[in-house]
């Protein structure tokens, strides 16, 4: 690298209090960099690592860079840090504005925020601001249910309140580390918060930080859009309901992130939900598993009613969504008059053979070929090598029987269970099917005595 380059890398990535160091070893730079990146820490998972480990890179390049002159600190952005793919339809939305807090042993900062009415979602870092507090942040002790205290509200009265009301504040809360982040002096979470309507700000604390280091972070609410529908039909089928019964769909309520259901059951048991499907305005039909992260959240009343709140894989852009699909018509968003849809039978939930657990403490496994087969997707099987080779929604998965890892669009994935042959069936682990977006559940038989079969939704 010539001398010239260096400075313009310089000037162009770091403050400019900082002075650029002079003169420069291009071979000790080098070196030192690559020692940068190899210690960088592994991938947790692929579709948050291939999204973060840019910035872990750039951050070790400019930390070596800088040297003791600089402290780097990254910023995560909070759409890659909760969504899947393209999440340029809701840019616009994101609260960017770095706010921070310190005491002497730690700084707390909200890196990024966004919500829509019925979640927030943020990313929170602690930095350490000595040797001591470095090493009590690094420990494996420091994070833990009451680690952070997130209280959502209406008004300035949060920081009054007592443990208890954030006691049960948190049981609405979920936080997850981001692992990618992690440095010897810093760790990074993804936040997300329930909220109830008039919240306007979150405020944020670090427990070990004294009381009054307190972030205030206010919500600015995506607009969402109300859809009225009014109608009976298909429920999705369930661990001890697997026929799903038939649900009244009354509203359904959508933000780029999320999507509220109001619903009405009269037979149906107590985790009766809807099964629903988005069209969008190419004709393409986007079914719940394709678009829906794991874990609804559903509340249900004497009455009959009820109420369930879907959070979204990937980022919902609302200007390419016409409809709302239930039992066959299609809702338009625009309130517009329904219409029949004709949904492709493979879109609906089916059931296949459960097989037996692969490991003692595993689950219980999936029959490869049985799903592919229901799924119509290609499904290759190769004697000499004992691989099978399958496709299903452009993503392409190659299993060998004793191996636990398997290829992902050409990527190493691991299972955790090693793929295997019982009976001459290839079995693999039901984490199989969260590589083509399937909601998978080994349903009870009508007894509710035994588990039976896998009721698989796509």
């Amino acid at each position: 690298m010539k001398e010239n380059h260096f400075a313009e890398l310089w000037r162009d990535t770091v403050p400019s209090e900082v002075p650029c160091p002079h003169p420069m070893d291009p071979e000790d730079l080098i070196r030192r960099v690559n020692i940068a990146l190899d210690g960088l820490p592994s991938e947790r998972r692929p579709s948050m690592g291939q999204k973060i480990r840019f910035p872990v890179v750039l951050a070790a390049v400019l930390a070596v860079l800088a040297g003791a002159a600089l402290a780097v600190a990254v910023r995560f952005d909070v759409l890659d840090a909760f969504f899947q793919g393209d999440t340029s339809a809701a840019e616009a939305l994101v609260d960017r504005e770095v706010r921070s807090v310190s005491d002497k042993d730690y700084t707390l900062t909200v890196e990024s925020s966004v919500s829509d009415g019925e979640t927030a979602y943020l990313v929170v870092r602690v930095d350490a601001q000595s040797e001591e507090a470095a090493a009590a942040l690094c420990s494996k002790d420091f994070f833990s249910a009451d680690t952070f205290l997130i209280c959502p509200v209406s008004d300035d009265d949060c920081g009054t309140k007592n443990s208890n009301v954030y006691l049960s504040i948190a049981l609405q809360t979920s936080i997850e580390e981001l692992g990618e982040a992690a440095t010897g002096t810093s760790r990074t979470w993804r936040i997300q918060a329930a909220l109830e309507p008039g919240d306007h700000y979150l405020d944020v604390r670090l427990s070990c930080m004294g009381p009054d280091a307190v972030l205030t972070v206010p919500l600015s609410p995506a607009e969402s859009i109300t859809v009225e529908i009014g109608a009976s039909g298909q429920g999705l089928p369930s661990l001890y309901f697997p026929q799903g019964g038939s649900v009244r769909l009354d509203s359904v309520t959508l933000s780029p992130f999320s999507c509220r259901a109001e619903i009405w059951r009269a037979d149906a048991p107590y985790d009766a939900s809807p099964l629903f499907f988005f069209l969008q305005t190419d004709g393409t039909l986007l079914t719940i598993g394709q678009t829906i992260a794991q874990g609804q959240s559903c509340v249900f009343y004497e009455d009959g009613t009820g109420s369930c709140l879907y959070r979204f894989q990937s980022v919902m852009d609302l200007s390419q969504l016409a409809a709302v699909v239930f039992d066959g018509t299609a809702y338009p968003l625009d309130g517009g008059k329904p219409y029949a849809v004709e949904i492709d039978p493979k879109l609906s939930p089916f059931q296949i053979p459960l097989m037996d657990p692969i490991t003692e403490d595993g689950g219980y496994a999936l029959p490869v070929e049985a799903l592919c087969q229901a799924l119509e997707a290609p499904y290759d099987w190769d004697e000499e090598t004992q691989t099978a080779t399958c496709t299903y929604r452009d993503t392409t998965i190659v299993l060998t029987v004793g191996s636990s890892t398997v290829l992902v669009n050409g990527e190493t994935v691991d299972l955790g269970e090693p793929v295997v042959l019982q009976d001459g069936t290839l079995a693999a682990s039901w984490r199989l099917a969260e590589y083509w977006c399937l909601d998978v559940t080994a349903a009870y038989n009508e007894a509710q005595t035994e588990r039976t079969y896998w009721v698989v939704i796509p």
